[in-house]
């Protein structure tokens, strides 16, 4: 078993050959020693008593160089064809796809490490590095199938850096259609993806708003993306020329599941549900006042928004949280009820808060001074009203030393 010090010495070794170059020198192409890099990389994947923190320590400070990132695209791509979970290390695999950055496009302040005057200089060749992350993603195909940790990490990859640079990103569809059938966080990047796909590539993706209505259950406030869900719901209904019944769906859906929703979702859900209320004003029919009606003809249980009966609803759960015991939820409740401005709600700062923001801010808030008493008094007498006679009967008596200083506090207190 290799330890730390052996791979700084086999990374150094490494380093060494910008100056002593002890490879083949080809003509008129850019000198970088791969076949070291790659030694290094495979034995990092096959060790076993060493962390991944001690080797982040090591490759730090080289991921800012634009050609170290690119031969290190170029060796996972012959990394993947040989990966093996009895041999190799998956995991750790996935956090150096993570850590090593995909290179954009060439400029003039990029930092070169194998940068020689003497030598020729380094061509950037997108293609060639598209071809490199297609092989990757394709090489991790069979873990993602029998893996979830592995296929979360991917799906998130895949999403922030891989996507952009496939060579043909609409075959990921069919993947990211299988992942919304995964229930947590999976499916939750999974609509992200298709939310690329649909955005910047035009897929045609059928059925998508009845997947992104199944999403609002009772479970997603234990999600790890929950935030990203409704951001993402957000930029998906923000259209103003979607039908009212599929946009009244999900105003009910959201104001149902607010009655169970921690404080920070349900100042989410009250923004969202003013927003669509204000893309589509026919839906403020919806808002009804603190009077209590029959029963409510919405169907939570129906999978089809078209089919739940939202559109008969009303938004009564809201009339409940008006009186929430935290003041600024009850506050964003009832901005609902009052007339709507013209300008939607920012909702990108309510998706950071917590309870600790909250509790924070309560402590911040100024409250009225109440008075304990509604006679101010004058003496050690009795008050001149006789309310005090009608509620409680005094008794005389002679004080021990203990009731006499309970006493003197209550009556300094009532004089200060």
């Amino acid at each position: 078993m290799a330890s730390v010090t052996e791979f700084k010495k086999l990374f150094e070794k490494f380093l060494r050959e910008n100056k002593c170059p002890t490879g083949e020198i080809v003509k008129k192409k850019y000198y970088f020693p791969v076949d070291q890099l790659f030694t290094f990389y495979t034995s990092m994947l096959t060790t076993t008593n060493i962390q991944w923190s001690q080797f982040q320590e090591i490759l730090t400070n080289y991921v800012e160089n634009l050609d170290f990132c690119y031969y290190s695209w170029e060796c996972f791509s012959s990394i993947v064809q040989h990966l093996n979970t009895e041999k190799t290390n998956v995991y750790m695999f996935t956090n150096l796809l993570g850590f090593i950055k995909i290179p954009a496009e060439k400029k003039e302040d990029d930092k070169l490490l194998f940068k020689n005057n003497k030598r020729p200089q380094f061509k950037y060749n997108s293609e060639q590095l598209k071809t490199w992350v297609t092989e990757i993603w394709d090489g991790m195909k069979p873990f993602m199938s029998s893996n979830i940790k592995i296929r979360r990490e991917m799906l998130t990859l895949l999403i922030e850096k891989m996507l952009m640079h496939l060579n043909n990103p609409l075959v990921t569809a069919d993947f990211l259609m299988d992942s919304l059938d995964t229930p947590g966080p999976i499916a939750i990047l999974g609509l992200q993806g298709i939310f690329i796909l649909v955005k910047d590539y035009n897929l045609e993706c059928p059925n998508i708003y009845g997947k992104l209505y199944n999403f609002f259950t009772t479970d997603m406030f234990n999600y790890r993306y929950k935030t990203r869900l409704f951001y993402l719901a957000d930029i998906f209904l923000r259209s103003t020329h979607l039908p009212e019944l599929l946009v009244a769906a999900f105003v009910k859906r959201m104001a149902r599941l607010s009655l169970i929703a921690p404080p920070t979702d349900i100042q989410i859900m009250a923004a969202f549900i003013g927003n669509l209320l204000i893309r589509h004003p026919p839906l403020k029919v919806l808002i009804q006042s603190d009077s209590v009606v029959g029963s409510d003809p919405y169907i939570f249980e129906e999978k089809d928004p078209l089919q739940s009966n939202a559109l008969n609803s009303s938004l009564r759960e809201l009339v409940s949280l008006k009186q929430h015991i935290l003041p600024k939820v009850g506050k964003s409740v009832n901005f609902l009820f009052k007339k709507l401005p013209q300008v939607e709600w920012d909702m990108s700062e309510l998706l950071d808060n917590s309870y600790e923001s909250i509790i924070d801010e309560e402590y911040k808030t100024d409250f009225q001074k109440v008075s304990l008493t509604y006679e101010k008094p004058v003496s050690f007498s009795v008050p001149l009203s006789n309310h005090m006679d009608n509620l409680w009967t005094l008794e005389f008596r002679r004080l021990n030393y203990f009731d006499a200083c309970i006493l003197f506090n209550i009556i300094c207190f009532n004089f200060s």
